[in-house]
């Protein structure tokens, strides 16, 4: 969820605070499991796992009791964190606890952001969500940042007063038209086995409108100094990494994860360099050098498309938690589409004449899916330093549900008029993804989720 001059999907970041988060206990690595969205919103009755559909349908109430009882070993740390595939966004949440005594949050992982923010009470306006609406009076620890402090002052890039209170005050806008403002702020953390994580800046949002699938807020995780990996970065270094789980899969228990800190390297890991933007310093940019379709190398597009220019800040390829379909320059697009339409031809699947949603490339294969003997062309995607990632089918061709209830299965990939290249959750799931800052690589591990 980048900014909406990088993604017209998401979020114009306005404020910048640093502060520094202090764990009471701090091992190795801070360990967070992934349970699938299904566990806590229930499907359709008759619809397929994970499916996109043509609207999106608000959640079921949420079944959160059961999400409290992850296991910790002695030096990790766990907490419940849900992926979630809801049509417009397809985000992957968090179950954390904020304040003393605990909340607990429903939140948004974000890697294409920064700020960490909830709902607030009191409220001006909030829109609705699963978990109870956090209530700052009720915390011992919640402490606003003045206006007169050298951190809102000083790092604000546009700075924002309560002259009534004299607090800092921040503001989100998303490029969808939703929003998040209120007061800037300092509190407590809270993960499994009652560890908590102290003086961590977020926002405290009185005044909140848009569409984020029911979440309490957003726990950003880009590279920028409010970020949640920069804040604890005093005690697990600034290195985290990830596995989101298979959206198809209906199953409570989930071997997905978000872990902070350092853990042991796969040899099937592919590292590429980290690329920093000065224009966007918050997202993580890496080189693209190419796709493969069919086993063939893609081409007709220009190697400029993927590149980032520094100079201008345009183009590049930004690997995004927050965003569920990849998005690539028209041109790029259009190469990958057409390769992939020459080969699922010569394989005998057969494509609709009719668009579904955001996507243009479907098939029909009602009761012959992909994996049961349709012979499904097969998408690599290349980064520089030889990192590759194979994608598995169900990665590229999504079931959408239909305005007569059947599933077809679409590319699922769009064609971006921005300039900007994002590599989208959908397309991450089941990859272990490293995010090591500290020596400026990412890294994909096939079969991700299976090596925690």
């Amino acid at each position: 969820m980048a900014s909406p001059d990088a993604l017209p999907l998401r979020f114009l970041l306005v404020v910048l605070v640093a502060c520094t988060a202090d764990a009471t206990q701090r091992p190795t690595t801070l360990h967070i499991p992934v349970v699938h969205r299904d566990a806590v919103f229930p499907p359709r009755r008759g619809a397929p796992p994970g499916s996109f559909r043509c609207r999106h349908a608000a959640p079921h109430t949420a079944q959160l009791e059961s999400l409290h009882s992850a296991t910790a070993a002695a030096d990790l740390l766990r907490s419940p964190v849900m992926s979630g595939v809801p049509f417009d966004s397809g985000e992957y949440f968090a179950v954390i606890g904020v304040g003393d005594p605990p909340t607990h949050a429903l939140v948004v992982i974000d890697t294409g952001s920064d700020l960490i923010w909830l709902q607030c009470l009191p409220c001006r306006r909030c829109y609705r969500q699963v978990t109870p609406l956090y209530d700052p009076r009720n915390s011992k620890t919640h402490r606003r940042i003045p206006c007169a402090s050298p951190q809102c002052r000083g790092v604000l890039r546009y700075p924002g007063c309560d002259a009534r209170t004299g607090g800092c005050v921040y503001m989100v806008v998303y490029g969808d038209g939703s929003a998040s403002s209120g007061d800037l702020a300092t509190d407590t953390l809270v993960l499994p086995d009652d560890t908590r994580v102290h003086n961590v800046t977020l926002g405290c949002g009185h005044d909140n409108e848009g569409l984020l699938a029911s979440a309490a807020g957003l726990l950003g995780a880009g590279r920028g100094q409010l970020s949640f990996p920069t804040q604890l970065a005093p005690a697990y270094g600034h290195v985290f990494s990830y596995c989101l789980g298979d959206r198809m899969s209906r199953a409570r228990n989930s071997s997905s994860y978000l872990v902070f800190g350092r853990t042991p390297e796969l040899p099937s890991t592919a590292f590429t360099p980290l690329r920093t933007n000065p224009r966007r310093p918050s997202l993580y940019y890496v080189d693209m050098v190419g796709f493969s379709v069919g086993g063939e190398r893609v081409a007709g597009f220009s190697n400029a498309s993927l590149a980032l220019n520094p100079a201008t800040g345009r183009g590049g390829v930004v690997v995004d938690s927050g965003t569920a379909i990849s998005r690539f320059t028209r041109d790029a697009y259009a190469a990958v589409r057409d390769a992939f339409v020459s080969h699922a031809a010569a394989a005998g699947m057969r494509r609709l004449r009719n668009k579904f949603s955001v996507f243009d490339t479907c098939y029909d294969v009602h009761g012959n899916g992909p994996g049961t003997g349709v012979r499904v062309p097969s998408i690599v995607l290349h980064f520089a330093a030889a990192a590759d990632m194979a994608l598995p089918q169900a990665n590229y061709l999504i079931p959408v549900v239909g305005g007569d209830r059947r599933t077809y299965f679409c590319l699922g990939l769009q064609a971006a008029d921005d300039g900007l290249n994002v590599l989208g959750n959908v397309q991450q799931q089941g990859f272990g993804v490293v995010f090591d800052v500290e020596r400026g690589r990412i890294g994909f591990t096939p079969n991700g989720c299976s090596g925690e």
